[in-house]
């Protein structure tokens, strides 16, 4: 299922932001774009998607930029007022008339280079480990909602389309109940055809019995209704990832459809049939994107 979420915030005086864009993927699969110093950090924002997204491609993009307080240098402020007070009292003290400059001050070495990149103590790291899951639970509810809106439409686009099905099965089922008796009469008039030659008409009867037999597709056409009702309840009633129950309910579905084709000596009966495999694919297609 498609999806996208975002959030920016400060963490630890760098200016993050972090997106998450889920695809349709029958497996899931994760792609993350990050800095080398986020490295460490993957594997925790990818367990926590993980809490909430089961299937799809998932991209992850993180982008984090040096803010005022982690730019390349620092002025220690503290320092450089001490300077310029021990350097003023000294000028009194020595009765000097200058006044004290900011060249002075720096001499005294008051501004540093702050650390490189990934250059985090131990506490830091921590600190921005969780300012980064913040963001990603922040981006994540965006995400869930949209795909929830998804999912909801593709609920009622499938429970359409098993409302569809219903209806073509109860066709199929008086369909069905003729189909014995249109072969005993082809055998009945191949009967008579053959009624001076040496057949045994007994014989021939018994035939029939067996390929009226062959035909029946009851037992497919129950199965069939029973994978409908399990496929709506679930897509009713399912709270939990429901993706791949569907798709082996679908499959189960197709089988007794193309066994009831493979029976068929009818026509309309096969025509009916062909409804069913065209339709079961579209549920296919939209399957392969539930959660």
């Amino acid at each position: 299922m498609t999806g996208f979420g975002a959030a920016a915030g400060e963490v630890q005086g760098y200016n993050c932001r972090l997106e998450i864009k889920t695809l349709n993927n029958r497996f899931k699969e994760f792609v993350v774009r990050s800095p080398h110093v986020l490295f460490q950090l993957e594997e925790p924002i990818k367990k926590l998607i993980s809490n909430f997204v089961h299937r799809g491609r998932v991209e992850l993009w993180v982008q984090m930029e040096a803010g005022q307080a982690a730019s390349g240098l620092v002025v220690n402020l503290q320092a450089a007022r001490e300077v310029h007070s021990l350097l003023t009292k000294l000028n009194h003290e020595l009765e000097l008339e200058d006044k004290v400059t900011l060249d002075q001050v720096l001499k005294f070495n008051v501004i540093t280079a702050s650390k490189g990149s990934g250059e985090f103590d131990a506490e830091e790291s921590n600190l921005i480990r969780d300012g980064m899951l913040e963001l990603a639970r922040r981006a994540l509810e965006q995400l869930m909602a949209m795909r929830e809106v998804e999912g909801r439409v593709l609920a009622e686009d499938l429970l359409g389309r098993l409302t569809t099905l219903c209806q073509w099965l109860e066709d199929l089922k008086k369909l069905a109940v003729n189909a014995p008796l249109a072969a005993a009469k082809r055998y009945q008039a191949r009967l008579e055809e053959l009624a001076e030659t040496l057949i045994d008409p007994a014989r021939l009867a018994q035939e029939a019995a067996i390929s009226a037999e062959k035909m029946d597709i009851t037992e497919e056409m129950t199965r069939f209704g029973s994978h409908i009702q399990s496929f709506h309840n679930i897509l009713v009633q399912g709270a939990e990832p429901v993706g791949r129950r569907l798709e082996f309910l679908l499959q189960e579905m197709v089988r007794e459809a193309n066994t009831m084709g493979a029976k068929s000596q009818s026509k309309s009966i096969s025509d009916m049939v062909l409804n069913f495999k065209s339709e079961l694919e579209k549920i296919r297609e939209q399957v392969l994107n539930i959660e």
